[in-house]
C-alpha cells in the first residue's frame, strides 16, 4: 500500500511481536441479551482488546446465514502459539445469552 501510494517504505518497520485476532462467532440465532466474562477474558495474558460489536437487544444470526460476528478479540505475545492460546482462552471465558426469537413473540 505504501509503495502504491508513493510513500516512503525504507523507514517502515514491521511489528516484531506476533499478534492475532479472533472473530467471535455467533453461537445461535436470536436476540443478544447479555455478555458475561469480559473482565475475565481481558485479564488473560496477551489479550490487548476485546470489542463486542453487536449491541445488546439486537438480533444475531450465525454464519453462513448471518453476515456478522459478535465481535473481535485482539492479542499479542512472544510466540504465535502463545497468541493462539490467549485468543482461545479469552474466548472460552466469554459467555453470551441469546434468547431465541420465538420466546419474544406475542401469541
Amino acid at each position: 500500500m505504501r509503495r502504491a501510494l508513493g510513500m516512503d517504505i525504507e523507514s517502515f518497520q514491521r511489528e516484531q511481536t506476533p499478534g492475532g485476532v479472533m472473530m467471535i462467532p455467533i453461537p445461535g440465532a436470536g436476540i443478544l441479551k447479555k455478555v458475561e466474562g469480559l473482565a475475565e477474558a481481558q485479564a488473560v495474558p496477551g489479550i490487548e482488546q476485546i470489542d463486542i460489536t453487536i449491541p445488546l437487544d439486537n438480533r444475531v444470526t450465525p454464519l453462513p446465514e448471518g453476515n456478522a460476528y459478535l465481535g473481535f478479540i485482539f492479542a499479542r505475545a512472544e510466540t504465535i502459539a502463545a497468541v493462539e492460546a490467549a485468543l482461545r482462552e479469552a474466548h472460552r471465558r466469554l459467555s453470551f445469552t441469546i434468547v431465541p426469537d420465538f420466546f419474544l413473540r406475542a401469541p
